[in-house]
């Protein structure tokens, strides 16, 4: 089956609301929105307050479906880390058709002058408003992003909800993740 592989650094925020005198140490949680099984977090930035920095690099696999939909969402939730319970600062919610799209029309026209690989380009760096629920939120979060280049993963016979995947040589292990559309898309963060 088709799928893309989707890298993304999670740089830093600005301005987020936090109420308390003390610096908050802050980390970031990614998902597929709906699906909390595909979790994954930053390091806790414990130096940035208010304007964490993380430099956090991560990668999928995700079905090809999931840059042909709108609702197939990446969530990320900004948190204040506390001994006596993590307090949820906003998160950032944009498809992944969205992200696709914003990147394809950068490269697509710059592609031939660079010469990079169709699908293959050197990323796209974005802010997005973090949402806090209220209406006056200031917070910015900053991230880069790319899709590679198809890959080609096999999926073995018996299915169900967590299977092994192999793609290019390597070993996945993965997650069929399904939207509210009802489509069914494969998906696994590499290395995991």
């Amino acid at each position: 089956m088709k799928c893309k592989k989707f890298e993304i650094t999670l740089i830093s925020a600005r301005n987020l609301e936090v109420r308390e005198t003390q610096k908050p140490n802050v980390y970031a949680k990614f998902s597929i929105a709906g699906h909390p099984n595909t979790e994954k977090k930053t390091k806790v930035d414990k130096k940035g307050g208010a304007n964490p920095a993380w430099d956090f690099t991560t990668a999928c696999i995700i079905g090809k479906q999931a840059v042909e939909h709108d609702g197939v969402m990446l969530l990320i939730e900004l948190y204040r880390s506390r001994t006596f319970g993590d307090q949820y600062i906003g998160e950032v919610r944009v498809s992944f058709k969205e992200l696709f799209n914003r990147q394809r029309t950068l490269w697509g026209r710059l592609t031939t002058l660079f010469s990079c690989p169709k699908g293959d380009g050197v990323g796209k760096t974005v802010k997005y408003p973090v949402n806090n629920g209220g209406s006056d939120s200031s917070g910015v979060l900053k991230f880069s992003y790319r899709f590679r280049k198809e890959v080609i993963v096999d999926q073995p016979s018996g299915g169900g909800s967590a299977l092994g995947l192999a793609a290019s040589g390597a070993k996945w292990v993965g997650l069929i993740i399904t939207v509210a559309t009802g489509i069914d898309i494969p998906f696994s963060w590499e290395g995991v």
